[in-house]
């Protein structure tokens, strides 16, 4: 569904040529990442998970991991009927999408697959390396397989699946580097509690400026975010894919 409606069933989004519209998405699923067009148009990408980026950037299809938040603006310039919606037709068969309807135009709503593109975090950011953080804590993922008869996998956090988990311990006003290794074939949008992060690297690429406190990272990819120690209290980081979560994909900073 989009905003409760399955697409077609609800009423469509109405706009006229020539507009602005900003369009404020959440991923709020469980478990199922979304990758979304709208033909025709681009998005251009203002805010992540309510944070401006440095680098605000046109894409024709966006990437939103469970949990992720963007903020884009898309100029309304292509007079028709068309579906807003996930580039994978299935998921647009079981509803995933919403219709787009220009003033005074009529007919069956339209969607034309867009180019493939690679979703880049890097491209909304600074190229300038981030500040150098106090201490760097490697953090590696693992699926270790179905464990005491379970039929879904357990994960691991270095060896660690929660509950049973040896805290993260900081240290207030310093700034703390969390280095991100994916050991698995699956995706994860990483979540940091009570806290906004910086992304710091994507693989061997150095970044700056991004801040979030979602970030997918993919198969036996790394990533490294950065955060400060600012608000004092127990702070869970986590996978927010749920059934990672449900089978110890998390742990605990104090």
């Amino acid at each position: 569904t989009v905003n409760q409606h399955m697409l077609s069933a609800g009423e469509p989004i109405r706009v006229k040529q020539g507009e602005r519209v900003l369009m404020r998405l959440l991923n709020a699923s469980a478990t199922e990442n979304v990758v979304l067009a709208l033909p025709g148009h681009t998005f251009k990408v203002i805010a992540m998970d309510g944070n401006p980026v440095p680098n605000p950037a046109a894409v024709e299809v966006l990437s939103l991991a469970v949990a992720e938040r963007v903020d884009a603006i898309v100029e309304m310039n292509a007079p028709g009927v068309w579906v807003l919606g996930s580039t994978l037709a299935d998921a647009r068969k079981m509803g995933l999408g919403v219709v787009v309807e220009y003033s005074g135009k009529t007919g069956a709503p339209v969607w034309t697959d867009p180019a493939l593109a690679k979703w880049d975090y890097a491209q909304f950011a600074l190229a300038a390396p981030a500040a150098a953080p106090d201490e760097t804590v490697t953090l590696t993922f693992h699926d270790i397989g179905a464990q005491k008869g379970s039929q879904f996998d357990t994960w691991t956090i270095n060896n660690q699946s929660w509950p049973n988990v040896d805290p993260i311990r900081v240290t207030k006003g310093k700034r703390y580097r969390l280095l991100l290794r994916n050991g698995s074939g699956d995706q994860h949008p990483i979540h940091l509690h009570r806290h906004t992060f910086e992304v710091a690297k994507i693989g061997g690429k150095d970044l700056s400026g991004l801040r979030k406190d979602v970030i997918n990272v993919m198969p036996l990819q790394t990533v490294a975010v950065d955060f400060t120690a600012d608000n004092p209290g127990d702070t869970l980081l986590h996978c927010h894919q749920q059934l990672h979560m449900d089978y110890g994909f998390m742990t605990i900073i104090k």
